[in-house]
Protein backbone atom coordinates (compact mmCIF):
# COMPACT_ATOMS: atom_id res chain seq x y z
CA UNK A 1 0.00 0.00 0.00
CA UNK A 2 1.28 3.47 -0.87
CA UNK A 3 0.39 6.57 1.13
CA UNK A 4 1.62 10.17 0.95
CA UNK A 5 3.14 12.39 3.64
CA UNK A 6 3.21 16.03 2.67
CA UNK A 7 3.74 19.53 3.99
CA UNK A 8 3.49 22.21 1.31
CA UNK A 9 2.10 25.69 0.77
CA UNK A 10 1.41 28.00 -2.15
CA UNK A 11 3.82 30.66 -3.39
CA UNK A 12 1.72 33.37 -1.75
CA UNK A 13 1.41 31.38 1.48
CA UNK A 14 -2.37 31.69 1.45
CA UNK A 15 -3.05 27.99 0.95
CA UNK A 16 -1.39 25.03 2.63
CA UNK A 17 -1.78 21.27 2.72
CA UNK A 18 -0.68 18.77 5.33
CA UNK A 19 -0.95 14.99 4.96
CA UNK A 20 0.09 12.57 7.68
CA UNK A 21 0.33 8.80 7.89
CA UNK A 22 -0.03 7.22 11.34
CA UNK A 23 -0.29 3.70 12.74
CA UNK A 24 -2.93 3.37 15.48
CA UNK A 25 -3.40 0.48 17.89
CA UNK A 26 -4.94 0.00 21.34
CA UNK A 27 -1.57 0.95 22.86
CA UNK A 28 -1.35 4.30 21.08
CA UNK A 29 -0.35 6.21 17.96
CA UNK A 30 3.03 6.00 16.26
CA UNK A 31 4.84 6.92 13.06
CA UNK A 32 4.94 4.16 10.42
CA UNK A 33 8.04 2.22 9.43
CA UNK A 34 8.30 2.43 5.64
CA UNK A 35 10.56 3.35 2.77
CA UNK A 36 10.15 7.01 1.82
CA UNK A 37 10.51 8.16 -1.78
CA UNK A 38 10.51 11.87 -2.52
CA UNK A 39 7.64 12.98 -4.79
CA UNK A 40 6.14 16.21 -6.12
CA UNK A 41 4.04 18.18 -3.58
CA UNK A 42 0.65 19.68 -4.35
CA UNK A 43 1.79 23.29 -3.89
CA UNK A 44 4.98 25.00 -5.05
CA UNK A 45 6.84 25.15 -1.75
CA UNK A 46 7.37 22.26 0.60
CA UNK A 47 8.02 18.55 0.37
CA UNK A 48 6.16 15.31 -0.11
CA UNK A 49 7.10 11.66 0.33
CA UNK A 50 5.50 8.50 -0.98
CA UNK A 51 5.51 5.78 1.69
CA UNK A 52 5.94 2.28 0.30
CA UNK A 53 5.86 -1.07 2.11
CA UNK A 54 4.32 0.29 5.30
CA UNK A 55 4.68 -2.27 8.09
CA UNK A 56 1.51 -2.84 10.10
CA UNK A 57 1.27 -5.38 12.90
CA UNK A 58 -1.66 -7.42 14.16
CA UNK A 59 -4.39 -5.22 15.64
CA UNK A 60 -2.97 -2.04 14.08
CA UNK A 61 -4.59 0.28 11.55
CA UNK A 62 -3.17 2.77 9.07
CA UNK A 63 -4.54 6.29 9.13
CA UNK A 64 -4.17 8.91 6.37
CA UNK A 65 -5.04 12.38 7.67
CA UNK A 66 -5.25 15.13 5.04
CA UNK A 67 -5.88 18.78 5.85
CA UNK A 68 -6.05 21.95 3.72
CA UNK A 69 -5.94 25.52 5.04
CA UNK A 70 -7.53 28.13 2.78
CA UNK A 71 -7.03 31.87 2.35
CA UNK A 72 -9.30 32.68 5.32
CA UNK A 73 -7.37 30.32 7.61
CA UNK A 74 -10.14 27.73 7.77
CA UNK A 75 -8.99 24.13 7.95
CA UNK A 76 -10.88 21.22 6.43
CA UNK A 77 -9.86 17.68 5.74
CA UNK A 78 -10.41 13.95 6.00
CA UNK A 79 -9.24 11.17 8.27
CA UNK A 80 -9.25 7.76 6.57
CA UNK A 81 -8.72 4.44 8.37
CA UNK A 82 -7.25 1.46 6.51
CA UNK A 83 -6.68 -2.12 7.60
CA UNK A 84 -3.28 -3.75 7.25
CA UNK A 85 -4.14 -5.14 3.82
CA UNK A 86 -5.13 -1.68 2.49
CA UNK A 87 -8.94 -1.80 2.66
CA UNK A 88 -10.65 1.50 3.52
CA UNK A 89 -12.94 0.80 6.49
CA UNK A 90 -13.81 4.27 7.85
CA UNK A 91 -13.69 7.90 6.74
CA UNK A 92 -14.40 11.02 8.78
CA UNK A 93 -14.47 14.62 7.59
CA UNK A 94 -13.21 17.65 9.52
CA UNK A 95 -14.99 20.96 8.76
CA UNK A 96 -15.81 24.01 10.87
CA UNK A 97 -14.15 22.47 13.96
CA UNK A 98 -16.43 19.41 13.71
CA UNK A 99 -15.56 15.79 13.01
CA UNK A 100 -18.29 13.75 11.30
CA UNK A 101 -18.45 10.18 10.02
CA UNK A 102 -18.58 10.09 6.25
CA UNK A 103 -18.54 6.33 5.57
CA UNK A 104 -17.69 3.07 7.25
CA UNK A 105 -18.54 1.01 10.29
CA UNK A 106 -18.79 3.04 13.56
CA UNK A 107 -16.79 0.36 15.41
CA UNK A 108 -13.66 2.05 13.97
CA UNK A 109 -14.58 5.48 15.40
CA UNK A 110 -12.21 5.04 18.35
CA UNK A 111 -9.29 5.22 15.90
CA UNK A 112 -10.39 8.67 14.71
CA UNK A 113 -10.75 9.81 18.32
CA UNK A 114 -7.18 8.69 19.06
CA UNK A 115 -5.86 10.55 16.01
CA UNK A 116 -7.72 13.76 16.91
CA UNK A 117 -6.28 13.62 20.44
CA UNK A 118 -2.78 12.83 19.15
CA UNK A 119 -2.82 15.72 16.64
CA UNK A 120 -4.49 18.06 19.19
CA UNK A 121 -7.04 19.22 16.64
CA UNK A 122 -9.43 21.88 17.93
CA UNK A 123 -12.85 20.21 17.93
CA UNK A 124 -16.19 21.62 19.09
CA UNK A 125 -18.29 18.60 18.22
CA UNK A 126 -17.84 14.99 17.14
CA UNK A 127 -20.45 12.86 15.35
CA UNK A 128 -18.76 9.54 14.63
CA UNK A 129 -21.86 7.40 14.18
CA UNK A 130 -22.33 5.93 17.65
CA UNK A 131 -26.04 6.74 17.78
CA UNK A 132 -27.12 4.11 15.27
Amino acid sequence: MELVEERSFSRSGKHAVRRLVLVVSKEGVREPEATRVRTKPLYARGEAYLLKDVKVGEGEYLVQASFVRNIKGHVRGTIEVYTGDGALVYRAVYRKLKVRRSMGDPKYAWIVQRVVEHLKLPVKRMNLGYGR
